[in-house]
């Protein structure tokens, strides 16, 4: 498994050894996280950029090479090049990937005129954006365009708002934060109603463990059950930590009101289908958003102590003076 060692790859691991297979992560650092060793797990030091390291990690190949840190079109045609030494590919890509029907992108998105108005839910049939380098996402289409033109059976997963331990970008810090910082208010736009469909760990653990046992070229999209909204975000993870939150509702979206945004904050519906899956796999959801956000929230409530986001898009999220301002009006 190419990138084990993040949010995604030390769910998929621990699944993968569990159903009998015999894993080897390979990163950079080549370190093992959290309990895998215990499983059987090994660890490979390898840098895909680095010359042959991959070629030469797979050696006389392996069944299933799950990738979860591909991104680029590049990265596909080096996955390509691997036929004949890899049985099947798993790798990751993103809703962010589709495109409404007027051609509109969560990438150009920079009012509610321009947000993509989405069907509910979204098939993996639905157009996506042009492949290009400019963005993380026209990067991902290129990726998927590369493989399922490629000479591998490849299972392309299409996952939305990923959550679990291990995240570089955890969307719950929104909430995790303002209790560590004895917040007891929390203000939420769009009067919480917002839904990004949510994407545990585990879910997409589950799909990658049911793709390596079914080789095929396909297009899979990843989401968790009865996706919540952000009010219901809110009150699962203050469940999950015995917090207590006031919630304030205001009726504009986040784009009417940024300052007081939060990370779920679309004005229109972003649920993907997950009918595929089911028929396509036998996927059936091993966790809930509720039952599965405790445990991000306990490792965020660690991470919080010795870690800072502000310098990523998240520390937007933490300037609580337009919260006071809106707070003393009432």
């Amino acid at each position: 498994m190419l990138g084990g060692t993040g949010q995604i790859g030390r769910a998929v691991a621990p699944r993968l050894a569990e159903d009998g297979w015999e894993v080897v992560v390979a990163s950079r650092s080549g370190s093992l996280p959290g309990a895998l060793a215990e499983l059987g797990v090994r660890a490979a030091q390898v840098d895909r950029d680095v010359g042959d390291e991959l070629e030469a990690a797979i050696g006389d190949g392996v069944d299933v090479l799950v990738d979860v840190v591909a991104f680029t079109r590049e990265h596909g045609e080096q996955l390509n090049r691997l036929a004949g030494h890899v049985g099947s590919v798993v790798t990751i890509s993103s809703a962010s990937v589709y495109a409404d029907d007027a051609g509109r992108t969560l990438d150009e998105a920079e009012s509610i005129e321009t947000f993509p108005r989405f069907p509910v839910p979204i098939p993996e049939t639905q157009r996506t954006v042009a492949p290009s380098d400019e963005t993380y996402s026209t990067q991902k289409s290129a990726l998927e365009q590369e493989l399922l033109a490629g000479p591998l059976p490849v299972t392309i997963l299409r996952p939305c708002a990923i959550h679990g331990p291990g995240s570089e970008l955890p969307r719950e810090l929104y909430f995790v934060k303002r209790m560590l910082d004895r917040r007891c208010v929390v203000v939420l736009v769009s009067n919480g109603e917002n839904r990004f469909h949510t994407t545990s760990a585990a879910n997409l653990a589950e799909l990658v463990r049911l793709a390596a046992a079914s080789p095929a070229k396909r297009v899979v999209n990843g989401g968790d059950p009865d996706p919540p909204s952000v009010l219901e975000i809110g009150r699962a993870i203050a469940a999950a930590l015995g917090h207590e939150f006031e919630e304030v509702l205001v009726p504009e979206t986040g784009y009417e009101r940024r300052e007081l945004s939060n990370p779920w904050a679309v004005p229109f519906p972003l649920l993907v289908d997950m009918g595929l899956a089911g028929r396509e796999l036998g996927y059936r959801p091993v966790t809930t958003y509720a039952d599965a956000v405790g445990e991000t929230c306990d490792w965020l409530v660690e991470e919080g102590a010795h870690r800072d986001w502000s310098g990523t898009y998240l520390g937007r999220y933490f300037d609580y003076a337009a919260e006071d301002a809106l707070l003393a009006q009432r």
